[in-house]
Order: structure tokens, then C-alpha cells, then sequence
């Protein structure tokens, strides 16, 4: 049974959320909103025991208090509801079909099977607790009457869920008590004849290593004098063990050795990070196949949830486990903050949680939003190539080469890093539809966006076509602005610098200029402007130039136009 989407009322930072699911799902978005939250209700659904329980399933801390007076006995109450449903008519077999024929509502629009479970919480008063209820829907949302439990049993059967978290500690998960680990030693079973047969061989290798040594033998009557303080075995009180002479012993201290490239043989724990980190992935995985052989129904479709996969990974390392997500076995629910791993990724398995005025809400881009080309520009310009751009709260879209590198400086100027802001400069005039399939990533993700544009007949044009993805209300001001000249350098030009594009050309070149324009300001800035730019080999150059010499003039030596720019981006990030 697939899992198409879930619905979160009220548990924890989530007021409200409808998350629509795919085969793989990646949930990208800044911390506090809710990603984790999300693992934890599947968690909480899929592996806890079903029925009404008290005290047992959600607490005092699960309950979302919108504001500060609530509190877990007043707040409204928890609903969490996983949606299971076919993707085409008759796909579940029959084993789930008549096992949970009870609960099973036809959709007679499509004629689609679907499920859905609601883990509900709420205080009651009169017992003075918090109380779990689980609950089959019908397609209206009021709960079904079972005549048993049956259906509820069979849900974690036919859909388990295996869970990694974030935390990965390579020596407790390979340990005789791993959460993964520790089912492999256990399936280790000999038969006595080879067993006892096993330990005396260890025995003797045993009485081999300890013998090599006449000194053991005085430890150990030294030792075996405790006997006269604490009841000992009087024959035999001191047994050295040079290695496990037990079989089970021997399986418990099973370990994981890796070889250098080098040949060096070392165990897993002297490793580096991202090596322990991905040998859990590993292991994860391989338990999750061998579980899902020895105890689940071949009907059974697992549901994998990875917490921040990409930890303690190399970038390289990080992409290629992207590409391998979408090769494991089962519906894949993924956490991230890699912009590596989301590369490697289709874009329409993104899922970006956001907070609007308090709110979750979740971005994400449908099939048919976008053209073959459109997402096609999408992948080359942003994903592939600067994945941690949908990272980002608003996009400032420029229209050329020096805007990109100069407006991040400028920001920096007036106190804005983009770190801190979270904002991305994205250069558009050169792309596909002149970057308009930029704006509609953004608006579909929920991404806030910004266009500066030059002040030429081409600029003007640029910011009139994206008045279409206005919103209502929006006036065009609030998502775009024309500098108030040609381009960014004239801009500085009429704003106090045209000594400073002067004072980087020769003597000569500046004689040059002076009489080629004859008195004609516009002549002389726009012959300053690119001698300047052909002087110091490039726009990116020049832009660094002009960025230093603004840090020299300060804040209030920017123009307005690019000032007003900047604050309305910053107040975009921070809506």
C-alpha cells in the first residue's frame, strides 16, 4: 500500500499541514519547520500499539499551543491521518483487499481503493489524561466502526516502517545492542555438534596464547587468592581468555574492519565520520531487505524514513547517495539540508516546508506545471548546479553579470550578509524565458522573489513580464524595480562615481574619452563605463573594484534605487 499523503492537525509545531507524497520524497527547509516533526508522526502512527491507551502515546509536550496562554489541556486536539490509496484500479492484491476489506473505501469517481488511519489525541478532562485513540476514515472523514481489531493490526504488517535517525553512532549500531545490528548476531544459530565442536578448537587456541607465558600462571594464583575474602570456585576460580571460547560470546563481538586503499585493516570505529556514517546507511539498509524476507508478507511495501542521510559526508559522497535513494527498496521518506543531495534528486520529489504568518505550508512542483524546457532550465541553472539555492528564502533575480556580483557586496554593505538574510542572487537575462520558469520554482516552493531589472526599454520589458505572477493584491512594485539608468554602472555613474570609473584608466585613455564626448555627459559615461570595464579585464573584476571602493564611502554612498532594492528583499526573507 502506498502512502499518498499526510494530514497533521495540531501536534507540535504544526498547526496544519497537508503533505502529498511520492515514491521517493525529500523534505528540504529551514530548522523549526517541521520536517522531523513530520518523520515523528509517522513514527508514531506506524510502530506504536494500536486501541485506546492512556498516558501511553501522546503527551503534554505533542499538543501545538498557539499562543502563549494555552496550554497541553486546553489546545485543540491531535490529529495526525495517513492517507494509503492505488495508483490504478485493482493494484492491491488480494491479501490486503480482503484483510482489510473493513476499512477499504472505493473512490467511485476513478474506481480507486483507499485507506486511511488517524492516530487522534486529546485530554479528557473526567480521567484527567491525555488519551490516544486510533481510527479508521471514511471518505468523509467520520471514523468507521470495526467489529475487531484486526484491520489495525495488519496496517504496521502490510505497510512497516523502518526509521534512521540523524544521530548515527557507528560504534553503538554495530554493537552487540544496534538497533539493526544486533538482529543479524541473533539469526547466528549452529547446530550442538558444530558448536561444541568450535569451542574446543577455540579452547585450544586459547590454552595456546595463554601458555606462552609463565608469568599468566602467577596472575592467576594471585588472583585466585580472593577466594579467601569472597566465595569463589575452589577448583578453577581464574579463567583467562586470550579470545571468546563461546560461541555466542564470539558472535557478540563480531566486528566491522574496513581496508584502506592502502590494505590497512581497520576497524570500522577508526574510521573517519562519513565512513561510520555511511556504513550505517549500509547496514540500514541491509536490514531492512533481510527483514522484510524473514517477517513481512511478500504483499508488504516498506516505508524507509532517513533523518539527514547526507551527515558527516563528503560532497561527492553526498550526490552519489541522491542517486542511490532512488535505487532502495520501498516508499522513501528523506530529510535534508544538503544541497548536494537535493542535485541529485528529481525536483518534483522536493517537498519545502515553510512558515507563512505562523503557518506550515509545504511547496512542491506538480507534474504539468512545467514544460519539458522549463524544467529542463530549471535543473541546469539551479538544481544540478546550485542546489542550496532552494535553501534560500527569497531569490533576487538581476538582469546581468555585474548585478550578480555586485549586489551580494552591496548587501553586505548595509549590514546583510546572504547567510544571515538567506537570500540568493540569480542572473536571469540569459536564460530560457528570460528566467520566468525562475519565478515559478519559486512561487511553487514558496520561495519569496525579486526582480531588478536595468532601466532601459529591455529592463522595463523584463519586469512587465513578470507581472503575471503577481498575486493578488501585489502591485508591481512589490516584486520588481527598473534602476533608474541603462545598468548597474551607470547607476553609479550619475550617483557620485564617475571619478572612480575614471581613476582606473590610463592617463591617455582618459584624454581619449574627454575628447571623443565634446561635453556630452551620456557620451562620456558610457565610454568611461566600458573603457573602465576593458582596463581591468571583465565586469566580475570591475564589480569587485566598485564594491571596495563603496565599503570606502559607506552605506549612504549606495544609490537610493539599489538601497530600496535591498530592504525589500530583506523584508521579503524575513516574511
Amino acid at each position: 500500500m502506498k502512502l499518498i499523503d499526510i494530514n497533521i492537525q495540531n501536534f507540535r509545531g504544526i498547526r496544519s499541514l497537508h503533505l502529498p507524497l511520492d515514491d521517493l520524497t525529500v523534505l528540504i527547509g529551514e530548522n523549526n519547520t517541521g520536517k522531523s516533526t513530520v518523520l515523528e508522526a509517522l513514527r508514531l502512527v506506524l510502530t506504536r500499539g494500536f486501541g485506546v491507551r492512556h498516558d501511553g502515546r501522546f503527551t503534554e509536550y505533542d499538543f501545538h499551543l498557539k499562543d502563549s496562554a494555552a496550554t497541553p489541556q486546553t489546545a485543540d486536539p491531535i490529529s495526525i491521518v495517513l492517507h494509503f490509496a492505488e495508483e490504478q484500479a485493482d493494484e492491491w492484491p488480494d491479501t490486503i483487499s480482503q484483510q482489510m476489506v473493513d476499512v477499504i473505501q472505493l473512490d467511485m469517481g476513478n474506481g480507486l481503493n483507499h485507506i486511511r488511519l488517524q492516530a487522534k489525541g486529546n485530554y479528557e478532562a473526567e480521567s484527567g489524561s491525555f488519551e490516544t485513540k486510533w481510527a479508521f476514515l471514511d471518505n468523509n472523514g467520520a471514523e468507521l466502526s470495526l467489529k475487531n481489531a484486526t484491520p489495525l493490526n495488519l496496517v504496521s504488517r502490510f505497510v512497516p516502517l523502518f526509521f534512521l535517525s540523524a544521530i548515527r553512532n557507528a560504534s553503538q549500531e554495530f554493537g552487540q545492542r544496534g538497533q539493526f545490528w544486533s538482529g543479524f548476531l541473533k539469526s547466528i544459530q549452529l547446530p550442538d555438534e558444530q558448536r561444541e565442536r568450535i569451542e574446543g578448537m577455540l579452547q585450544e587456541v586459547n590454552d595456546s596464547v595463554i601458555g606462552a607465558n609463565d608469568g599468566l600462571t602467577e596472575v592467576t594464583d594471585r588472583i585466585a587468592d580472593a577466594k579467601r575474602l569472597v566465595p569463589l570456585d575452589s577448583d578453577n576460580p581464574v579463567v583467562l581468555e586470550a579470545i571468546p571460547t563461546r560461541v555466542f560470546d564470539m558472535v557478540g563481538k563480531i566486528q566491522v574492519h574496513l581496508r584502506s586503499r592502502y590494505g590497512a585493516k581497520l576497524p570500522l570505529h577508526r574510521h573517519g565520520e562519513g565512513t561510520q556514517s555511511l556504513a550505517v546507511l549500509m547496514l540500514f539498509q541491509a536490514f531492512t531487505v533481510a527483514n522484510l524476507a524473514e517477517a513481512y508478507a511478500p504483499e508488504s511495501s516498506p516505508l524507509l524514513a532517513l533523518e539527514e542521510p547526507e551527515a558527516h559526508l563528503h560532497p561527492s559522497a553526498i550526490r552519489s547517495l541522491g542517486s542511490f535513494l532512488k535505487e532502495m527498496a520501498g516508499q522513501i521518506l528523506v530529510t535534508s539540508h544538503s544541497g548536494d543531495l537535493v542535485s541529485r534528486v528529481p525536483v518534483t520529489s522536493l517537498r519545502r516546508l515553510y512558515k507563512n504568518n505562523g503557518e506550515t505550508k509545504t511547496g512542491r512542483v506538480e507534474d504539468g506545471i512545467f514544460s519539458g524546457r522549463e524544467l529542463q532550465e530549471v535543473d541546469y541553472s539551479i538544481r544540478l548546479a546550485k542546489g542550496h539555492y532552494l535553501f534560500s528564502r527569497c531569490w533576487l533575480l538581476v538582469e546581468g553579470e555585474s548585478d550578480y556580483h555586485l549586489m551580494p557586496q552591496l548587501f553586505e554593505v548595509m549590514g546583510h550578509t546572504q547567510d544571515q538574510v538567506s537570500f540568493s542572487v540569480i542572473e536571469f537575462s540569459q536564460r530560457f524565458e528570460k528566467g520566468e520558469s525562475f519565478i515559478k520554482l519559486a512561487k511553487t516552493l514558496g520561495i519569496q522573489w525579486f526582480m531588478m531589472a536595468d532601466g532601459d526599454k529591455e529592463g522595463q520589458g523584463y519586469t512587465k513580464r513578470a507581472q503575471k505572477y503577481l498575486e493578488e493584491g501585489e502591485s508591481i512594485e512589490d516584486r520588481t524595480a527598473n534602476l533608474a539608468n541603462a545598468d548597474i554602472e551607470h547607476e553609479f555613474w550619475y550617483n557620485g562615481y564617475p571619478d572612480f570609473f575614471l581613476s582606473l584608466l590610463l592617463p591617455q585613455t582618459q584624454e581619449q574619452i574627454m575628447t571623443q564626448a565634446a561635453g556630452d555627459e551620456a557620451k562620456k559615461a558610457t565610454r568611461g563605463i566600458k573603457a573602465a570595464i576593458r582596463q581591468v579585464s571583465g565586469k566580475p573584476v570591475l564589480a569587485q573594484e566598485l564594491a571596495t571602493e563603496v565599503r570606502k564611502r559607506g552605506i549612504d554612498a549606495i544609490p537610493q534605487t539599489i538601497r530600496d532594492i535591498i530592504s525589500r528583499v530583506v523584508q521579503l526573507a524575513g516574511d
